[in-house]
């Protein structure tokens, strides 16, 4: 489990010596799921750091109509919802559901305190990981004030084109990654990016793009 946990982004600069001693100190039990299995349900109350140490989850929000809407896929050894153990809301925001055999360390929120005492480095690096996940909802958040699937398109190429500073820019995820980025679907978004091809503001070669009026784009977002 320690090696396992010494990859996770929580537990960074902390030695496997201080970890499991630190482990030995409090409170923390290990949980199986199988395939389908749901590990949390949408609007239960986050009472405890869950981090998964084999396998994957979905995470998967339930609009009005009842339907599932795919958030994002999460795999070990990455943490689930950190963000929401804290706060007056501290509510899981989706439905958590193992999509093959997982296995999770369940650490109780009195637990996850007594670590921030023990071992700072612990605290800064939750600290930073909120920050991330506060970052990546308002990034979502921001697609989402765009009407059309083009609209979020160019802002996101855009926004590569500042960091890449060139036309011709490699997309940091994948069509699948980028259409659950954007709360589309995959066929969805590839059907746009042929039409934005077809309309000359683009050329696209899997994770290559180039672009080919810029102003265009900029003009989409305005």
């Amino acid at each position: 489990m320690i090696p396992v946990l010494i990859n996770n982004p929580l537990f960074r600069g902390i030695t496997p010596e201080k970890l499991s001693a630190n482990l030995e100190e409090i409170s923390f039990h290990t949980r199986s799921y199988k395939k389908g299995e749901i590990l949390a349900r949408q609007g239960d109350v986050c009472n405890r750091l869950v981090i998964l140490t084999k396998g994957s989850v979905r995470g998967e929000m339930i609009d009005y109509s009842g339907r599932l809407i795919k958030v994002e896929d999460i795999a070990a050894p990455r943490a689930i919802a950190p963000l929401f153990l804290f706060g007056e809301e501290n509510r899981y925001p989706v439905e958590v559901t193992a999509n093959e055999p997982t296995e999770v360390i369940e650490i109780p929120k009195t637990s996850v305190l007594e670590l921030f005492r023990k071992n700072e480095q612990f605290l800064e690096n939750y600290m930073n990981l909120s920050a991330n996940y506060a970052r990546t909802l308002s990034d979502k958040l921001f697609f989402m004030s765009f009407k059309t699937i083009r609209q979020k398109i160019a802002s996101y190429l855009l926004r590569l084109y500042k960091q890449q500073q060139q036309l011709h820019i490699t997309l940091d995820r994948s069509q699948q990654e980028l259409s659950d980025y954007f709360g589309v679907s995959r066929p969805s978004l590839a059907r746009e990016l042929a039409h934005m091809q077809e309309d000359g503001l683009l050329t696209a070669d899997r994770k290559q793009i180039t672009i080919l009026q810029k102003e265009e784009l900029v003009r989409l977002i305005q």
